[in-house]
């Protein structure tokens, strides 16, 4: 999960930001890329129920969101900017997740073959 978080951060935070300092900003951004893939898109208010955090730090955190460009807001619902994931630092993320996701499947199957 660590390595993914560091990979999302590398891709598209701001190299002036931190990679500890807001991880919680990027899982909010998380919530909101499960809603969209749901079709189910995610209020501040089910952000913030789902992630169990104040309504105000949902709200500061989607406004640094906003700002990277990487969420768009349409009514009180947030969306992931179909731009930031389009790009080839997107792609290139998706990629490297994809490969980590890959690798804990094949780990975890090992798993499934050990006597109970």
């Amino acid at each position: 999960m660590i390595d993914i978080m560091r990979n999302l951060h590398g891709a598209y935070a701001p190299a002036s930001e931190p990679f500890g300092n807001r991880v919680e900003t990027f899982f909010i951004g998380l919530c909101i890329a499960l809603g969209q893939f749901e079709q189910k898109p995610f209020s501040v208010t089910k952000i913030a129920n789902y992630m169990r955090v104040p309504r105000t730090t949902v709200m500061r955190r989607l406004e640094r969101l906003q700002s990277w460009g990487l969420v768009r807001r349409q009514g009180r619902h947030y969306h992931v900017d179909d731009s930031a994931l389009n790009s080839l630092l997107g792609l290139r993320s998706y990629q490297h997740i994809r490969r980590v996701l890959d690798k804990a499947a094949d780990e975890l199957t090992v798993l499934d073959t050990l006597p109970d």
